[in-house]
């Protein structure tokens, strides 16, 4: 259990919401064609009858990114810091945000809005990682003594 519990918190959390979609458009791209998983995001999941008389639609593509964003929440939450661990999970979460933009920008069926929003979030994080753990290194007063605040010569 310990090696379970040491991979859960070395991978970024966003490997899930982009692992299942990768995981959904290869299998329907290779049994159907990348078209086919494309229109599949598109359908409706499940509809919602609001009070107002108004109806929600709720496509797979959307469960995904609400997928996407309350996970992108919990890491954001996890700790940030210059530990060899937390570097090797930025060195991750660079890597992930790469493959990424590369899924996009080379696969036709990771050229949705769908897997832009994942990828996006991906690069947030990977921006949010590196600007957190910059700002705990200078709080903590790693900055050598440089005084940021006195711009005076």
């Amino acid at each position: 259990m310990p090696i379970v519990r040491r991979l859960f918190e070395l991978v970024p959390l966003l490997a899930i919401p982009i692992g299942l979609y990768a995981l959904l458009a290869t299998i329907t791209t290779t049994t159907r064609g990348a078209d086919v998983f494309v229109l599949a995001l598109a359908r409706s999941a499940f509809v919602v009858a609001l009070p107002s008389g108004g109806v929600w639609t709720i496509t797979g593509g959307d469960l995904l990114v609400a997928m996407g964003l309350i996970i992108f929440f919990f890491e954001m939450t996890r700790g940030v810091g210059a530990s060899r661990q937390q570097v090797f999970r930025h060195g991750l979460a660079i890597l992930l945000a790469l493959l990424c933009a590369l899924g996009f920008y080379k696969q036709a069926s990771f050229a949705t809005s769908t897997f832009f929003l994942l990828t996006l979030m991906c690069w947030l994080d990977m921006i949010g990682g590196i600007v957190l753990s910059v700002a705990s290194a200078s709080s903590a007063g790693l900055g050598h003594g440089v005084d940021h605040h006195d711009y005076r010569n």
